[in-house]
C-alpha cells in the first residue's frame, strides 16, 4: 500500500520522477543535508528520514544517498554554507524543481519535530537561491499534514 507522503505532497510534486534525475538528487539531498545541519549537526532522525523518503518512496539506491551526503558534507567543511546553496540553486531547472527540492530538505528538517531557526534561515535562502517565492509556514504545514 502507498504510504500517505506518496499520495499527496510526494506525487504533486512529482518527486519519484524528479528523483531519476541525477541533478535534481544532488540538489534534493544536499538541500535536505544543509537544512539538517544548519543547526550544528543532522540528527540520526533526520538521516533516517532521507533515507526513507529517498530510498523507499523515490526508488533511489542507498549507496547513492551516501556518496551525495558525503560530498554535501565535503562541499560544507570546504566552503560553508553560501557557496553549497548557490550549487542547489545551479542545479535546479526551474521553479517546480526548486519548491520540490525544497518539500524534500524541509520534510526531513522536521523528521525530529523541530524545524529549528537555523533550519528555517537555510532553507529561506536555499529558496532566495532558487528564486522561488514560497510561504515557509505552508510549505511546512503541507508537510505536516
Amino acid at each position: 500500500m502507498e504510504s500517505y507522503e506518496k499520495r499527496t505532497w510526494w506525487s504533486q510534486h512529482r518527486l519519484t520522477e524528479r528523483l531519476a534525475r541525477s541533478p535534481f538528487l544532488e540538489a534534493a539531498v544536499t538541500a535536505a543535508f544543509l537544512i539538517a545541519a544548519s543547526d550544528g549537526s543532522a540528527s540520526e532522525q533526520e538521516y533516517d528520514a532521507l533515507l526513507d523518503r529517498l530510498e523507499i518512496l523515490g526508488g533511489v539506491n542507498r549507496d547513492a544517498i551516501d556518496q551525495l551526503l558525503s560530498s554535501a558534507a565535503k562541499a560544507l567543511e570546504e566552503g560553508g554554507f553560501d557557496p553549497s546553496v548557490a550549487h542547489v540553486a545551479e542545479l535546479v531547472g526551474d521553479a517546480d524543481d526548486g519548491e520540490a527540492v525544497l518539500m524534500v530538505g524541509l520534510a526531513v528538517a522536521l523528521a525530529d519535530d523541530d524545524v529549528s531557526t537555523d533550519e528555517r534561515e537555510i532553507a529561506t535562502q536555499l529558496a532566495k537561491a532558487m528564486r522561488l517565492d514560497i510561504d515557509l509556514e505552508a510549505m511546512l504545514a503541507t508537510i505536516r499534514d
